[in-house]
């Protein structure tokens, strides 16, 4: 009878003893589960014609009627845990201009021919999902898929940080935005100063053109990224001025041979020796 006793008082005091640790260590200003998101509607009138011409034949498509669109250019869901001790995690899904769509349909016209039809034309990507250890608010680690903040458009990609409908044109269209790779930064606060460094695969010569330079380089066709080549990114922020925010950026890969298809032909091929490096460099305020 006395040995269960004890046992009983035992299990209790083991009880409260963890419910006890369990409820200092989730003492936080800010609760574990988070949940949250954005979205933006925009419709916008176009003083130029949508042909696809109207560039590289410009005299011929200068008077052109303009033309107006509506679009949802980004609605995204945000899910975050705090697990204590320093550890937390963050994750973002990103639906750009409604999502897509693609149905198969029977067409009457082809003799009951199955088709796939595409009946919306927008995106569905894990822009973030990431798994962070803190050891202050000078020195934290950062692991998974993560924005990387090379640009001002990318550092500051959210609606209500720039002042256009739409992102400006100028870096979103000759670097990837919002670019997202997975990896490993770190990254950390010094009073009035901030940096970030990582590293990244690097990017994709074979994805470049000559329309958007290298904004197709982190785009993939595969169920996976090729990493043949890793690249690095680093940011530096200085916010010592009020109202006034300075930023440098800068990035660094070899870009050929990225990929499945390699590029190494042969010892004796002219392209042996190419490396493709990738410099990017970039200085802003605001």
């Amino acid at each position: 009878m006395k040995l269960k006793t004890i046992a009983k008082c035992a299990a209790l005091a083991l009880t409260l003893c963890v419910s006890s640790m369990q409820a200092q260590d989730s003492i936080t200003t800010k609760p574990r589960l988070t949940i949250g998101g954005y979205g933006e509607a925009v419709y916008t009138r176009n003083f130029y014609s949508d042909n696809m011409f109207r560039y590289s034949h410009a005299e011929r498509y200068k008077d052109a009627k303009g033309h107006g669109r509506i679009d949802l250019p980004h609605v995204v869901i945000n899910l975050g845990y705090d697990f204590g001790k320093g550890w937390s995690m963050g994750s973002e899904i990103e639906f750009e201009h409604g999502g897509s769509e693609v149905a198969v349909e029977i067409e009457a016209e082809e003799t009951g021919e199955f088709e796939h039809e595409i009946e919306r034309g927008g995106e569905v990507a894990l822009e973030q999902f990431w798994i962070q250890k803190s050891f202050g608010k000078g020195f934290n680690i950062r692991m998974g898929h993560i924005v990387v903040p090379v640009g001002q458009t990318n550092n500051a990609h959210l609606p209500t940080e720039f002042f256009t409908c739409y992102r400006p044109e100028g870096e979103f269209n000759i670097l990837p935005c919002t670019w997202h790779e997975t990896g490993i930064s770190l990254w950390g606060k010094f009073g009035d100063w901030r940096y970030e460094a990582m590293v990244i695969p690097a990017l994709n010569s074979n994805m470049f053109n000559n329309a958007n330079w290298v904004k197709n380089g982190s785009a993939s066709g595969y169920e996976f990224r090729v990493a043949n080549n890793l690249a690095g990114a680093l940011r530096i922020d200085n916010y010592s001025i009020k109202n006034l925010h300075l930023g440098v950026s800068g990035y660094i890969g070899n870009t050929f041979n990225n990929d499945i298809v390699t590029n190494e032909f042969s010892e004796t091929s002219q392209y042996k020796d190419v490396k493709g490096t990738v410099v990017i460099g970039t200085a802003e305020f605001d």
